[in-house]
């Protein structure tokens, strides 16, 4: 692996816009009904409230997570993993202000309460905690199609979106430093309503709030894909509140022949939903996609270039092993993402724009020689730039990654990513 080192500035001040969080369910264990399909939040009342007080109404609980049909080696689930949702009121940057909901989960011990919040002198159930000098939080955020959930725990037993990387032992240890996974607003809301366009700065404003919810002042951040992408807006729009940050794959901006491929992408799912076969829609578009996030050296090793079977006079289409294998993505994609969310995250790419200047000191920016959404020299352009713009500064730090995987590289090179993480982890 290469490092090439750039000049780096302090971050630039930006203003916060959101506006009260209201707890939903408490950071508490999710409780499942006895036949496992089903969650509920435990009763609790809402800080300030009364069990029965306006505003702490039923709220619609989230899907059960996908579970794994076998656990990941060496995986351990962590029993004092959360899972919560809170209700944010935020001032987005294309619809104004919204009321989201945000869920999240927290892995590790991240509450250690010094005094319980009170009202009127009464501990109020549900309140966040005030921590006494905790260890500082990290958030764990990655692509479009990852969310909330980090690794195995008593709510869901999945090995979560990055095993390897997350769990004990792994780089991203629960046991060492508490871990925050959340998932991206964006889509349909709880009420059937759009939420889109929404932008990188809006995910921002959304971990702020969740932040702010668990009375976390301070958190760093390793953001992959477009987790990157909502970690950068972080650092732009909170610079006082985030310590360390690791990206990978991902930059200020987006190439314009990613988005070009994107646009077509979202046209594809259009199409699928006008015909009346939207499953089939998202399916080709996912199909696409793949293609971007692997390498053709990769392609090129995996498959076999000659056809399973010739086409047929009567209009079977020949068949390909590379086909069959993106057809499997495909329908893979559609069983656990609906349409509306996956066109207002991959256009939220594409949105998706941060200033010079609002890189925090000594960040680590990770690439892989092989990516053509995000190239290296991308991740160049946002570390020079940003010296450029606060001279005098610690630079960001580059490394670039021999790989054969593509874009999908930092969920594939467990080694030479876990590598990385534990240097940073323990600086």
């Amino acid at each position: 692996m290469s490092a090439v080192k750039m000049r780096r500035p302090s971050p630039a001040r930006a203003a916060a816009r959101f506006k009260g969080c209201q707890d939903l369910w408490s950071p508490m264990r999710q409780h499942r009904d006895p036949e496992g399909s089903k969650m509920t939040p435990p009763t609790l009342a809402l800080p300030g409230r009364s069990p029965g007080a306006t505003g702490a109404s039923a709220f619609p609980p989230c899907a059960a997570p996908r579970r794994a049909s076998a656990p990941v080696h060496g995986a351990r689930s962590d029993p004092r993993a959360t899972l919560a949702r809170i209700r944010a009121r935020l001032t987005l940057d294309h619809l104004g202000e919204r009321e989201v909901t945000i869920a999240y989960e927290v892995h590790g011990d991240l509450m250690r309460p010094k005094t319980p919040a009170t009202t009127a002198g009464t501990a109020t159930r549900g309140a966040p905690a005030v921590l006494e000098d905790p260890a500082a939080p990290t958030l764990v955020l990655g692509g479009i199609s990852a969310g909330r959930h980090l690794g195995p725990a008593s709510f869901d037993s999945g090995p979560g979106w990055w095993p390897g990387l997350v769990g004990h032992g792994a780089a991203l240890d629960p046991a060492r430093r508490p871990l925050i996974g959340i998932d991206y607003i964006g889509g349909t809301d709880e009420s059937n309503r759009l939420i889109r366009p929404v932008t990188t700065h809006d995910q921002a404003r959304a971990i702020a709030a969740v932040l702010d919810h668990l009375g976390i002042a301070r958190a760093s951040f390793v953001g992959a894909s477009y987790g990157g992408m909502a970690a950068l807006a972080f650092a732009e729009l909170f610079p006082d509140r985030i310590g360390q940050l690791v990206i990978l794959c991902a930059a200020h901006r987006t190439h314009p022949m990613a988005t070009a491929v994107r646009s077509v992408q979202r046209a594809v799912v259009g199409l699928g939903v006008d015909s009346g076969d939207t499953a089939r829609g998202l399916s080709l578009a996912r199909a696409l996609a793949m293609t971007t996030y692997r390498s053709t050296q990769e392609f090129e090793e995996r498959f076999s270039p000659f056809a399973l079977s010739a086409g047929t006079p009567n209009g079977d289409p020949a068949r390909f092993p590379v086909e069959e294998y993106l057809q499997a993505r495909g329908a893979d994609f559609v069983r656990r993402f609906d349409t509306e969310r996956y066109l207002a995250l991959s256009e939220s790419i594409d949105l998706h724009g941060t200033r010079p200047g609002s890189l925090p000191e000594d960040a680590l920016l990770v690439s892989f020689d092989t990516d053509i959404l995000v190239p290296p020299w991308l991740m160049d352009e946002l570390a020079a730039r940003d010296s450029r713009a606060k001279p005098g500064r610690s630079a960001a730090r580059h490394v670039t990654i021999p790989s054969l995987y593509g874009h999908d590289a930092f969920l594939k090179e467990t080694a030479a990513v876990s590598a990385l993480l534990r240097e940073e982890v323990a600086r």
